[in-house]
């Protein structure tokens, strides 16, 4: 093997790339020739500098990415976090302001029904000062069931001027069978039609018919 093919050679050798029997004439050669097997050395040397000087650059590259990986979860992290927060907030103030109610407690409701004519009125207070009633009404199924939850409302600045002292629900008959509805159209009583008030502790039914006898 001449010097020219042994230099070429050398780059593979070094990376482990030439054939068992390339590197025995390699090895061969080198035990001949001092020059070429100091090549080999001095090259080796280069390769083994240049690969920790790659190695070096490839870490500090790796600890920047985890350095700013790192940094990205803590931002993303206290991004999250605040967010979190400013929403229990609002949904706390939105709560201390506007909702703080409850269902009321029969106690402390004063209910009373007043005749006059064919028109049934019901009107409901609250006893406790400073605290207002709410009623959801809607009609449960085909038969005439008024159901009612009676809510109960602390006054505060947010809502002063909205609630009322006393909440009327009126009910005009055209005679003790026939109900007139919202919607102008005539309803014929049958002895399940009712009112169905919900409260805290118990539930109130009023049959419709017993409605409009009662006396004031």
């Amino acid at each position: 093997m001449n010097h020219n093919v042994f230099k070429d050679l050398v780059p593979s050798y070094i990376e482990h790339l030439t054939s068992e029997e390339t590197n025995s004439q390699m090895e061969v050669h080198m035990e001949q020739c001092r020059n070429c097997r100091e090549y080999l050395q001095d090259m080796q040397e280069e390769w083994l500098s240049e690969n920790v000087h790659e190695q070096a650059k490839e870490d500090i590259n790796i600890d920047y990415l985890k350095k700013v990986r790192s940094n990205n979860r803590k931002k993303i992290l206290t991004i999250v976090t605040s967010l979190l927060s400013l929403f229990l907030i609002l949904i706390l103030g939105y709560y201390l302001l506007f909702i703080r109610m409850w269902i009321a407690d029969t106690k402390d409701v004063e209910t009373t029904i007043q005749n006059q004519g064919n028109t049934v009125t019901l009107s409901f207070k609250s006893k406790q000062d400073n605290h207002h009633l709410l009623i959801r009404k809607e009609q449960l199924n085909q038969d005439y069931t008024d159901w009612m939850i009676v809510y109960e409302k602390r006054e505060d600045l947010s809502t002063s001027e909205n609630l009322k002292d006393e909440i009327n629900i009126t009910y005009t008959f055209l005679d003790e069978n026939t109900l007139l509805l919202d919607n102008g159209k005539e309803k014929k009583l049958t002895d399940d039609d009712k009112i169905s008030i919900q409260y805290k502790n118990s539930t109130k039914d009023i049959s419709l018919k017993d409605l409009y006898h009662h006396e004031n």
